[in-house]
């Protein structure tokens, strides 16, 4: 893996000047002493951080804008805080200032949600007074957890950052010092996005999220009404649920990088993207799902959270991974996973990279994130799962099916019982034996506009040792929102008598009815079946929990109870089910030809399992 470096993010915070150290004090004259003693009438004898601002002429404009944007209350309360105050504050700055504070309010954010109030006003206050001498060089927290770095030249002069002081007040609830021009704003991710326009299609996809929750923990509970906690004080907080999902770049204590599509990629991208989201003319707000999922689909694989945990990943020495990586993807080697992203074909390859105060952003003018790795890579629906199946029912309810769940071990060796991998399974059987077994599966978030190759990986059944025939329906939701008749699809790879080397009982199934429907399950080992060849669905069932095409998989084969023992099981016994999409019919028919590479390369990549 390789981790990129942290430099200014590793926050290992130094301590804080100790007033009263001898060290300190060497470098302080008794007056500078005598003035901070409160018994000599120092400290407390002052005015405040306000006050003192508001009645320093060289401050008009710093003054100004603590007026407009609600900042008197802080720096006038009794609270020990360090102001670091512009002189050179322009009219031009003061009204901008004021512009972003009033755009706040009217979009209904809090004062301490403001950018003026984070990006301005916090940007130039530090909780504590903070005394400084010849000797101080530390690092410090700004009141919106900004990292800062304070050197001391003497008592009165020296450098927040790179911002040059030269003159030192002592006020009765802190310490106010007057620097030469604005303190430099070091934007977060998030916040660096927000500045700069030509990545604002990004940014206000990610302020759409934006909301206020309630905080329970820190609001006082007053009782319960009608089933439901009424709190005589709410405390809300600022929250965005696209960030909890993909990362959080708008933290100080986190260390986020993102690839960011430039204004001119997310237009290309987005038009492209929407044609996979068309839904049926019954879908409630069709063509707002249609527009957020097209957008998120640019964002989903662009976030990398450079501390995270990366236990999972199949090769750490040349690879990142996105935040949507997850153990469970590792049957899938090209979902969510970047291989050697500096080489010449790397994503991060000659994009232009800016240094965060939590990471760094990778400006994308090129569409570097392949959609085959995130959005548009393949699913696969682990069969075992309750929530994709339904089970027949008879007239009365009760389910027609026995379904257990399994796990089918593989071992290293005949002589050993070390686990070399292993597959969970579904076992569905018919309760009555008059019956062939049934199962019906939803395939969630399938896309429009594609041409999917559909497989089912197949279990061995070890009990009977006998292969099973089944067959495959489908049925897709139509224009009217409703599911037809299901119908078989016919084997893409029919069953013919040139498979009598591989599969027993060939003749058997040939003099069976719509034998063309038949595929058959290995019996010796895991199997991936392909069942149909570049199908292509005519609506999107992202975000519909019923999604719109449904598979019906149900044992085939005669009725003869001798042939069942002999020759075949009606046991059905399943472990996922594959959908890899294509953008043309072509590459998918291509794909479909090379079932064989397909196949090995699915039953290694799960010896990862």
């Amino acid at each position: 893996m390789i981790i990129m470096k942290t430099n200014r993010f590793s926050k290992i915070i130094a301590a804080v000047v100790v007033v009263g150290t001898s060290v300190l004090w060497t470098a302080c004259t008794d007056t500078w002493n005598e003035h901070y003693d409160v018994t000599a009438g120092g400290m407390a004898d002052q005015p405040t951080l306000l006050e003192n601002i508001k009645s320093d002429a060289a401050l008009a404009n710093f003054y100004r804008v603590i007026a407009a944007i609600g900042g008197e209350e802080t720096l006038n309360s009794p609270q020990q805080l360090t102001v670091w105050a512009p002189k050179g504050l322009t009219t031009a700055q003061a009204d901008s200032v004021i512009a972003v504070y009033q755009d706040g309010v009217s979009k209904g954010l809090k004062w301490e949600d403001n950018k003026a109030v984070q990006q301005f006003f916090q940007n130039h206050v530090a909780l504590y007074a903070r005394t400084i001498s010849s000797l101080t060089d530390d690092t410090i927290s700004l009141m919106n957890k900004k990292y800062m770095r304070l050197r001391g030249t003497s008592a009165s002069t020296g450098f927040i950052g790179n911002n040059p002081f030269d003159e030192a007040v002592l006020c009765c609830n802190g310490m106010l010092y007057k620097t030469a021009s604005m303190q430099h704003f070091f934007p977060n991710v998030r916040e660096y996005l927000e500045q700069q326009t030509r990545l604002d299609s990004v940014a206000s996809l990610i302020a759409k999220f934006d909301e206020y929750e309630l905080d329970e923990q820190s609001s006082v509970a007053g009782g319960i009404v009608d089933g439901k906690t009424i709190y005589l004080d709410s405390v809300t907080v600022l929250s965005n649920d696209l960030l909890s999902a993909y990362g959080y770049i708008q933290r100080e204590d986190s260390i986020y990088s993102m690839v960011v599509p430039t204004n001119e990629v997310w237009t290309q991208q987005y038009e492209k993207y929407r044609n996979y989201y068309q839904y049926d003319p019954t879908v409630m707000n069709a063509d707002s799902l249609t527009d957020i999922n097209a957008r998120l689909s640019i964002v989903c694989g662009r976030f990398f959270n450079t501390s995270m945990d990366n236990k999972y990943n199949r090769h750490p020495e040349d690879s990142l991974v996105n935040t949507a990586y997850s153990e469970r993807q590792l049957h899938n080697p090209r979902k969510n996973v970047y291989y050697r992203p500096f080489d010449s074909d790397g994503i991060l390859n000659g994009l232009e990279k800016v240094e965060c105060s939590n990471g760094f952003v990778y400006v994308d003018n090129k569409g570097v994130i392949d959609p085959h790795t995130t959005f548009f890579g393949r699913s696969d629906i682990e069969a075992n799962f309750a929530r994709y199946y339904e089970v027949p029912k008879n007239a009365n309810g009760d389910d027609r099916m026995d379904v257990y769940g399994g796990q089918y071990l593989i071992y290293d060796s005949d002589t050993t019982y070390n686990i070399e991998k292993y597959y969970n399974y579904v076992e569905v059987r018919a309760k009555t034996a008059s019956e062939q077994s049934e199962i019906m599966y939803k395939l969630p978030s399938t896309l429009s506009d594609v041409y999917y190759n559909v497989y089912l990986v197949t279990v061995p059944d070890n009990y009977t040792n006998l292969p099973c025939w089944f067959q495959v329906k489908h049925s897709e939701k139509n224009a009217k929102g409703n599911f037809p008749s299901a119908s078989s699809y016919e084997n893409p790879r029919p069953i013919t008598l040139d498979d009598s080397l591989t599969i027993a009982n060939v003749d058997v199934i040939l003099a069976q009815t719509n034998n063309k429907r038949c595929y058959v399950a290995s019996a010796e080992k895991v199997d991936t079946v392909l069942i149909q060849t570049a199908v292509k669905y005519d609506y999107s069932g992202v975000g519909l929990d019923e999604g719109v095409v449904r598979l019906t998989i149900g044992s085939f084969g005669p009725s003869s109870a001798t042939m069942r023992e002999k020759i075949y099981t009606r046991t059905l016994r399943l472990n996922e089910i594959i959908l890899v999409p294509f953008e043309t019919k072509e590459e998918a028919e291509a794909a479909a030809d090379d079932l064989d590479a397909f196949n090995d390369e699915l039953l290694e990549a799960n010896k990862e399992n």
